[in-house]
């Protein structure tokens, strides 16, 4: 979007990125707070630096305009992430800087990514406001996988784009920002090609989007 800047520094923190600035400006990548912190930001890490952290990612998303945010996590690491800083709640604390927050649980074992959860991710997507209008950043645990995952559906189910082609713009405009994506490692199977995978996702998921 014209006019939107950030430091490379606090980006890269945050593995932040545009999800595709040519497919769908205003549309980002990032980690979840605390993500840049020891332990990756649970209780038992240091409350001062996991405050830090949040304060400096919302510092990020104001600078770069943000207005809601899709948060693809397991609900008890969010928990335990968040009970004890900000307003004791991720989404308390986003709505509370006059974001709004949508919230796709994921399971804490086996595969994160399946096609459910990219039907409840695109659907809420689909309910906002043109990302040209109002940016939306998708975060997950560290801004790599899940999140990564469900830009690309978004570039392929909403765009138009290719798999292959819609990973490859995720991967190509995070490292023009010093931000890492591997969103094929959320279709990993043994025995299939993950572009296969994903593919028969996004087949599974639109049908659940229909």
């Amino acid at each position: 979007m014209a006019g939107v800047a950030w430091q490379v520094d606090d980006g890269a923190r945050h593995n932040f990125s545009p999800a595709s600035l040519s497919h769908a400006p205003g549309l980002y990548i990032a980690a979840a707070p605390g993500g840049d912190v020891p332990g990756w930001g649970m209780g038992d890490a240091d409350i001062g630096l996991r405050m830090m952290s949040l304060t400096s990612w919302l510092d990020l998303l104001c600078r770069v305009k943000i207005r809601h945010v899709v948060c693809i996590m397991n609900s008890e690491e969010l928990q335990k992430r968040f009970s004890d800083i900000g307003d004791g709640d991720l989404g308390k604390t986003c709505r509370g800087q006059g974001l709004t927050f949508h919230h796709t649980p994921v399971a804490s074992e086996g595969s994160i990514i399946t096609p459910a959860v990219l039907a409840s991710a695109i659907a809420q997507m689909r309910a906002l406001p043109a990302f040209g209008k109002e940016s939306t950043v998708v975060v997950c645990s560290d801004g790599r996988i899940a999140s990564a995952a469900v830009a690309a559906a978004w570039l392929v189910l909403q765009c138009g784009q290719e798999p292959a082609k819609a990973i490859s713009a995720l991967n190509d405009d995070a490292k023009k920002v010093g931000a890492s994506r591997a969103a094929f490692d959320a279709f990993s199977s043994p025995g299939s090609e993950p572009a296969e995978v994903f593919a028969d996702m996004l087949s599974a998921a639109d049908k659940l989007l229909s």
